[in-house]
């Protein structure tokens, strides 16, 4: 286990913490990302979030081409493979080149269930020794010819003979590859230690197709089988996989074997494998799972808050799903070279460094959500997507969608609630989604995926937040107690296997009460319900009218930013028309109760209020409220009068939602900017936080200086007057406090807007906390960045 710093440490590097701090907020004039670091760095999962193309050019194989037929299934593999790292002291026999390669050997266990001739498997880039693959059946051997077909990645294993159905076939292959520089498959990492020398390790990266880079095998989600992991590493290494450790040997040559458990029945994008010379911390949960979190030597402390995080997360997911963790382990790996934010590898989850390290003499509070919140993804990961998974990538929302949402739940346990993931959801995967889902690049959930590409394009905002957003809409529609006892029986109907979105809606319906009633009046059909949602892209803007004193009539559209884009022509014409049935959660001005009523996807919804109403309340569902010119102006003047009658997610929704309607041309632009005038009252970050996003939107669509003084002096009027929290010292003495977080985020964020308006006294004060804490604690002759180490 690490040690804590010591209090001569932690003031060395507060003194350090506090300079960044003041340089950082300089250099904030320039670089204006800080109030938006988690809207634009939203980085988790498997890919980079990022918004795909509206066309598609790519000229490569089908997604058909590429599929696996259905009469060979995998049981269990057996895969012992070596890996040649260099610098570790093993020597090569004379004319072998070996060093960064690896030699491997794979015996699978098959059923087979219909008559065949020929066995197909995944493969790309691997190099066979087809003299010594075998096939047999019954024990009895039958001559087998290979065929690589790089095109489509496959390889065939042609057999002499018609083989009958059987769960008695065994194929052994023999073969080796490199370890690759395209952080795919099996590849090589490099990092410098504090001695100043490289170092190397191996690492797996197999989502979505790269499993067949390393092994072949049936590398789709639906050919789930367990596996027997055993890695031989060069001595001075350490190797890790899937299973527990079962068996270590030296054999001699400067090479050890370890064997590890035989994993649970998995998708073969899930295994994991990772050769280093890493050090771990370690804990154990309440229910005995044993967790180490890994990272390169000199970052060692850098992983305790992690470990904490991990552990405490991992036992709330045990609660929260009512299903222990199936594995004797969990393992945590910071990568110091990794595409992704994190991979959810069953008992071996890999992240990339700044995703999983955390020292809080160097980092800032907003570092330690984000770490919060991606092992909460990942471990969220374990029981959705790899305990059940789904069948096809055209559902991976079921996957990332249901741990998207349970990262927010997940986070809130980690921090004790300090970081109001329920809250900072509206603000971050809402906001992200409606924005994404409004533009014409965007694809329906549930999607036909026709060329290979598209399998790694549906790692994107739509799959993740929108599915994430949809999700936790049909919890609030059926309430958290029902959806929570749904998804037990979801998972323990399909754990080991794989699942679709039907699946998953007929689990929720077959344990769905009576009295959950549907916009007909009859219990919630779930399918009539949820696929409109799912299957078609978009999602609708509710706009809200005054027909008479007490009425006011809602009516639907699809939202779309800019009318004349056109989306993918697959997608053009649903057979929903782009209409929804909505759960629609509104609130009167001046009362404090959210009501819920259900609008028809072919009829306008009344609601009978004196008052004005807002859409959405709470920012419970998944679509946009608009108002007429005369209710957008009743509500701004109620709202300026007491902007505490709305919970923040509410007055997040008005904001986000007034802009949108602007953005659109919907509305004039002096409607959101009035609504802002409110901001004087406002002392919550997560308002703010939205308000300052769009601002600095509107922003860029100024392009004259004149037009930008102009702006700048009108909004940093509006700042200057607000009484949440600017001051310097309080950020640099509270940056620390968990319970402290949203007010020293308000407090940044605000302070860096005010320089970037154009505050005078901005300037001068971040030099004079720059003088007080850097320069004035230096030594005569001591350079500078010497006294901030």
């Amino acid at each position: 286990m690490g040690h804590p710093p010591s209090k001569q440490s932690l003031k060395r590097y507060s003194i350090r913490s506090i300079a960044l701090l003041a340089i950082c907020i300089l250099l904030g004039v320039i670089i204006t990302a800080f109030v938006t670091w988690i809207i634009g760095n939203y980085i988790y999962g498997t890919e980079e979030r990022h918004v795909p193309s509206a066309k598609k050019t790519d000229t490569g194989p089908s997604a058909s081409d590429l599929i696996l037929p259905t009469s060979v299934y995998p049981i269990n593999y057996d895969l012992v493979i070596k890996t040649y790292l260099p610098g570790f002291g093993y020597k090569e026999k004379r004319g072998e080149n070996k060093s960064l390669t690896f030699d491997a050997q794979v015996i699978i266990q098959l059923n087979i269930t219909k008559t065949i001739r020929k066995i197909i498997l995944n493969s790309l880039d691997l190099r066979f020794s087809e003299s010594k693959c075998t096939f047999t059946v019954d024990g009895q051997p039958v001559g087998v010819q290979l065929e690589v077909n790089k095109d489509f990645e496959k390889v065939f294993f042609n057999l002499d003979k018609a083989v009958e159905p059987t769960d008695k076939a065994v194929l052994k292959i023999v073969y080796n590859g490199d370890l690759r520089t395209d952080m795919a498959g099996l590849y090589q990492t490099t990092y410098t230690n504090v001695k100043g020398e490289q170092k190397m390790a191996a690492v797996t990266q197999m989502e979505p197709i790269s499993a067949r880079n390393m092994v072949p095998c049936f590398d789709e989600p639906a050919f789930k089988a367990s596996w027997t992991v055993t890695v031989i590493h060069p001595t001075g290494t350490t190797a890790i996989a899937n299973g527990m450790e079962e068996k270590s040997e030296d054999l001699g040559d400067n090479f050890i074997s370890s064997k590890f458990q035989t994993t649970p029945r998995m998708s073969s994008y899930l295994l994991a494998i990772f050769v280093s010379e890493f050090e771990y911390n370690e804990r154990h949960t309440k229910s005995g799972v044993r967790f180490r979190v890994w990272s390169r030597p000199e970052e060692k402390n850098s992983t305790v808050y992690a470990l904490e995080a991990g552990v405490k997360c991992l036992e709330f997911f045990e609660n929260y799903y009512n299903i222990p963790f199936p594995l004797a382990k969990q393992d945590m790996v910071a990568v110091p070279d990794f595409a992704a934010g994190a991979m959810e590898n069953w008992g071996l989850i890999t992240y990339r460094e700044d995703s999983l390290l955390y020292d809080p003499r160097i980092y800032t509070g907003a570092q330690k959500r984000r770490v919060a919140v991606v092992i909460a993804h990942e471990l969220a990961h374990q029981w959705f997507g790899n305990l059940v998974t789904l069948k096809w990538w055209n559902d991976l929302w079921l996957n990332e969608g249901f741990a998207t949402l349970a990262e927010y739940l997940g986070t809130d346990e980690i921090s004790d609630g300090n970081f109001r993931m329920n809250e900072w959801f509206t603000m971050d995967a809402l906001w992200i989604a409606l924005e994404a889902d409004s533009i014409a690049s965007t694809h329906p959930m549930t999607f036909q995926i026709d060329k290979a590409i598209e399998v790694l394009d549906s790692f994107d905002y739509i799959t993740y937040l929108k599915g994430g957003s949809v999700i936790s809409m049909l919890r609030k529609t059926i309430g958290e107690d029902n959806f929570n006892t749904a998804i037990n029986h979801y998972l323990n109907e399909h754990k080991y296997k794989n699942a679709e979105a039907a699946d998953l809606f007929n689990a929720i319906a077959a344990m769905l009460p009576d009295d959950v009633r549907g916009p007909n009046g009859a219990k919630l059909n779930m399918t009539e319900f949820s696929d409109p949602w799912t299957k078609q892209l978009g999602y609708p803007l509710l706009t809200a009218t005054r027909v008479n004193s007490s009425t006011i009539k809602v009516e639907q559209k699809r939202f779309k930013l800019l009318k004349s884009a056109m989306e993918e022509e697959k997608y053009r014409n649903p057979k929903w028309g782009f209409k929804w049935d909505v759960p629609v959660w509104y609130q009167s001005v001046g009362s404090k109760i959210i009501e819920m009523k259900w609008m028809k996807s072919n009829e306008p919804l009344f609601i009978h209020s004196e008052q004005p109403v807002i859409l959405n309340a709470d920012s419970n569902g998944f679509y946009r409220g608009g108002y007429s010119t005369e209710l957008w102006q009743q509500i701004i003047k109620l709202i300026k009068e007491d902007h505490l009658q709305f919970s923040t997610q509410t007055r997040v929704r008005l904001i986000d939602d007034s802009f949108a309607g602007a953005n659109a041309g919907l509305l004039n632009y002096s409607i959101p900017l009035d609504l802002l005038m409110y901001l004087k009252n406002e002392q919550d970050y997560i308002p703010w936080s939205g308000a300052l996003q769009r601002i600095r939107e509107l922003d860029d669509k100024y392009g004259t200086v004149r037009e930008k003084d102009s702006f700048h002096k009108f909004f940093l009027a509006l700042s200057l007057k607000t009484p949440a929290k600017k001051d310097v010292d309080f950020v640099s003495k509270n940056y620390l406090d968990d319970k402290k977080f949203f007010d020293v985020s308000a407090a940044q964020g605000l302070i860096l807007n005010d320089c970037f308006m154009g505050d005078s006294s901005c300037g001068e004060n971040m030099v004079k906390l720059f003088n007080k804490e850097v320069i004035g604690k230096c030594d005569s002759g001591r350079i500078l960045s010497e006294c901030s180490q």
